[in-house]
């Protein structure tokens, strides 16, 4: 039996380019962090979906900038599966945090899960 005590993956930022955030699955570690750009339209997608990928899992947390006038964020749909096919509706609020989880099911499918518009629980 392996016991494993505090395994943390490393938190990977993903760089731009032209507004397109690539998240390159070849880059060591599961965990993702990118900032949209603000006024402009922010594209996320994925690069490295091969068979030597399958079973990769993690979270790509998702920062909003202080103002989001005219800025929109959508996905590359290249080989990403979302419950029921349903697009993604991503939270335009300023300063806003999202997390997207991933899990690469098979060479061509990586499954998608968004959560967005966290707000602190109610204090008593």
């Amino acid at each position: 039996m392996a016991i494993f005590h505090h395994i943390i993956q490393p938190s990977v930022t993903v760089t731009h380019s032209s507004n397109t955030h690539t998240v390159d699955l070849d880059i060591r570690g599961n965990n993702y962090s990118v900032s949209i750009n603000s006024g402009a339209a922010n594209i996320i997608g994925f690069s490295n979906l091969d068979a030597t990928r399958v079973g990769k899992a993690g979270s790509i947390l998702i920062q909003n900038p202080g103002s989001m006038s005219n800025t929109t964020i959508t996905m590359d749909p290249g080989n990403a599966y979302t419950p029921g096919g349903s697009t993604i509706n991503f939270n335009l609020t300023a300063s806003a945090t999202a997390v997207l989880t991933y899990h690469v099911y098979a060479s061509n499918k990586i499954l998608l899960n968004y959560v967005g518009k966290f707000e602190l629980l109610p204090q008593p």
